[in-house]
This record gives structure tokens, sequence and C-alpha cells, in this order.
């Protein structure tokens, strides 16, 4: 991870751009951590907009603590036995061949 101070950031963000893609920055302020800036080109302005509500991230946590949902262990045994099905020498599906007449010369 590049660190970069916010007090040289002016003069570095040319290196900042080149990195981005590669990896995070972090930025520090007085040699602390200040704020870490990342690629967000693979989000589109709704996905920002989730990632920085906390409405939304309070949400998504009372969400979690309710009971309900599947226990990762069955979701794994239920995707084992799916694959082990198509191992075993399930077919795959094909569609079937238009029948095609042949016309009278």
């Amino acid at each position: 991870m590049k660190r970069i101070a916010i007090e040289e950031l002016a003069g570095k963000i040319d290196s900042l751009i080149k990195v981005l893609g590669k990896e995070k920055v972090l930025l520090t302020r007085n040699d602390q951590p200040f704020a870490f800036v990342s690629d967000a080109s693979n989000y589109d302005w709704e996905d920002i907009g989730y990632m920085s509500d906390p409405a939304f991230w309070k949400m998504i946590a009372e969400r979690r603590k309710e009971k309900g949902g599947i226990p990762l262990e069955q979701v794994k045994a239920e995707i084992a036995q799916r694959d082990n099905g198509k191992l075993r020498g399930a077919k795959p599906t094909r569609k079937p061949r238009s029948k095609r007449t042949r016309s009278a010369a």
C-alpha cells in the first residue's frame, strides 16, 4: 500500500493516479492515517451511494442479526450435492435438432 502525506498530495497527483488501479493509497496527515483512496472505476453511482450511506449499512447490520436465512453449512452441502451430480455422468441438456423435410424433386 502506497502512503502519501496529504500535505504533499498536490505535487504527487500523477503518481497517485498511476498506482490507483493496482493498489490502495493511504493518505496521512501529520504522519497519522487520514483516508484511503482506491480505484472506483468498477462501481456505478448507485454503488458508491450505498457504500457511503450510513443508513444502508445500519439496515445491513440489522438484517444480519435477524434470525432466519440458510446456514452456511447447508449451502455448502447443497452445492457439493449439486456438483457431485454433475460429476457422476449427468448429461448436459441439448436442444433438439429441428426436423428438416426433404422436398420431392
